[in-house]
């Protein structure tokens, strides 16, 4: 699993996708990672993650799932 998140420009949604399977599937791995740490009342569904595109980096308001998406990059590829 790479701290890494490989995104694209996209028509859809927040702006951006996944470059490819490979970053989507790891994505879900880091949330599936992190799952284990937050309470089970804890929603880690795409709109519940913070997207800082600007500081390309992600959070949460939940301070644990927060500590460790801090930990994830984005990168936005051409």
């Amino acid at each position: 699993m790479s701290n890494i998140l490989r995104l694209k420009y996209s028509d859809k949604g927040i702006g951006v996708n996944f470059y490819n399977t490979i970053d989507e599937n790891n994505y879900r791995e880091i949330i599936e990672s992190i799952k284990p740490f937050v309470t089970n009342d804890t929603s880690l569904g795409m709109s519940d993650i913070k997207w800082d595109l600007n500081n390309m980096k992600l959070g949460h308001n939940d301070p644990t799932a927060n500590m460790l998406l801090e930990k994830i990059t984005l990168r936005l590829e051409q």
